[in-house]
């Protein structure tokens, strides 16, 4: 596991986090030293955004003057707090950071892609376009109304503890629909098995929530 510190906040990178990516990025497939370059060039831009994702997030707890950690897991990363410190407003704010910064960062590489005069061919245009796909695409995928995403998280902050279970049956609706998209019509397999848990995950906890 990789342990290091970022603005003074420790970061911590379990193995799974890197082999989720290098499969995201088409791991399988390579072939060749090139295309496992392109594989490596998509790990580390994946690094980079997701990073900046939970950042946004712990630099915002640690606004409200709590300790916080980052790690980075298979599939994402959180950003740690004392659980029932944050108020509703608190805790939107804190979420929607993450998404936010990340979306930001996608908007500035699409800006540089366009506008530096990168070689069509070059390793830092294949590294800006894969920051700007994966921050767009992790940015808007993380903003679903899913508990435990971030978009779900906001709509609980929204909704608040009282109608917990809306926020479920929502998440599990929302899950399922993007399972059926995303095997479908995008034959994202990955996709899928990841939104299937989440909606076992949200029907799991709507049945088990008080009515």
């Amino acid at each position: 596991m990789l342990h290091f510190r970022i603005f003074n906040i420790p970061v911590h990178v379990q193995p799974w986090f890197w082999i989720t990516l290098a499969l995201i990025g088409g791991g399988l497939g390579a072939n060749s030293s090139y295309t496992m370059l392109l594989v490596a060039m998509f790990v580390l831009a994946g690094f980079i955004s997701v990073l900046i994702h939970e950042l946004g997030h712990a630099l915002m707890i640690r606004k409200y003057g709590l300790p916080t950690e980052i790690h980075l897991i298979a599939f994402g990363g959180l950003a740690t707090h004392p659980a029932g410190v944050l108020n509703r407003k608190q805790s939107f704010l804190v979420t929607a950071a993450g998404p936010g910064i990340q979306f930001a960062l996608g908007v500035l590489c699409l800006i540089a892609l366009n506008v530096v005069p990168v070689p069509e061919e070059s390793l830092l245009r294949e590294m800006l376009f894969d920051l700007t796909l994966v921050s767009f695409v992790w940015s808007i995928l993380n903003c679903l109304p899913i508990f435990p995403m971030d978009g779900g998280q906001m709509l609980a902050a929204i909704l608040g503890p009282q109608r917990r279970r809306t926020t479920y049956l929502i998440g599990m609706i929302t899950a399922i629909v993007i399972v059926i998209f995303g095997y479908l019509v995008l034959h994202a397999i990955l996709l899928a098995i990841f939104m299937a848990f989440f909606a076992y995950q949200n029907w799991q906890q709507y049945s088990a929530s008080p009515k």
